[in-house]
């Protein structure tokens, strides 16, 4: 079996080599890939590792695509928190500039680029659709100007990560340290949400799920590739909380229909009590108030 694998391996065309020696080290290539010697556990970790590591980089830029799909259907962010995606946005931005500003390997953060950009869009849409108060009409035209400060803030904010003249390295790994307590706090929005209301609106299972399967598979990325003790503290604490999120969104799947059927019922029964209340036709024409009107002859 092994030898019928080799044969592959050992043949591979340059273009595929190439990249997998860059990515894995010559070391890690020649024992897993090309001799396919599965007995080197250091190798054989690097070389999970950096699959999961690219898989999630490939996936993460079109993981919350589902999100925007269900806002931009629905023309509605229903049980989608503000909060969340703003704080999202915020510690999203600070960590893609301290991992680009240390040169950290693209593998453990790359998704972290397109998720940021996502994270951004889905901001502007929650401001866009939705309603001011609870039962109120939603009308995207009136945020224009709420929409296009948000861009702004969320613009200057990169550029001024991504400068060292701006925010110097000792401030940015204050901040690194402060976004895993901005990241937790962003889920707790969502959980009070989704508490609150019973059921998910427009939040899209599919995204919650990504989620916490990307934290489970970057705290195994950040322990094999990186020493980094704040990018694993902080993604084994978001494992924890995008956990219970799951657990919300399961326990709350029925949720909207049983919102449709309960409202459904309530309109029955107001049917029902009008069918039965006694219609009573006035034959004598319209009555006076009393003390007011004219005494007809």
């Amino acid at each position: 079996m092994q030898s019928s694998i080799q044969q592959i391996t050992r043949n591979l065309p340059e273009f595929v080599s190439s990249p997998a020696i860059s990515l894995l080290g010559q070391e890690c290539y020649t024992t897993v890939i090309y001799n396919v010697d599965l007995s080197s556990e250091r190798c054989l970790r690097i070389v999970i590792s950096k699959a999961l590591g690219l898989g999630i980089v490939v996936f993460g830029s079109i993981m919350k695509v589902p999100q925007i799909l269900n806002i931009l259907r629905s023309r509605s962010a229903r049980g989608i928190s503000l909060s969340m995606y703003s704080l999202e946005v915020v510690a999203y931005t600070i960590s893609l500039a301290y991992a680009v500003r240390s040169r950290l390997p693209f593998s453990t953060y790359g998704e972290n680029l397109s998720l940021t950009f996502q994270n951004m869009i889905i901001t502007l849409l929650v401001i866009a659709y939705s309603p001011a108060r609870k039962g109120q009409a939603i009308d995207p035209a009136s945020r224009k100007s709420a929409i296009l400060v948000a861009a702004l803030v969320m613009l200057s904010g990169s550029v001024a990560l991504s400068s060292p003249t701006v925010i110097p390295p000792t401030l940015l790994t204050l901040l690194q340290a402060l976004t895993i307590p901005i990241s937790l706090a962003s889920k707790v929005p969502q959980m009070l949400e989704l508490h609150r209301d019973k059921a998910r609106g427009q939040l899209s299972s599919i995204v919650v799920f990504a989620q916490l399967l990307g934290t489970i598979a970057r705290v195994f990325t950040t322990m094999t590739e990186t020493d980094d003790k704040l990018l694993l503290y902080g993604f084994s604490l978001a494992t924890v909380f995008n956990a219970i999120i799951a657990v919300q969104v399961v326990m709350y799947w029925n949720g909207d229909k049983d919102g449709i059927a309960t409202s459904k019922k309530g309109l029955e029964k107001e049917w029902n009590l009008a069918a039965d209340r006694p219609i009573s036709i006035n034959t004598h024409g319209t009555s006076k108030r009393a003390g007011q009107g004219r005494k007809v002859d």
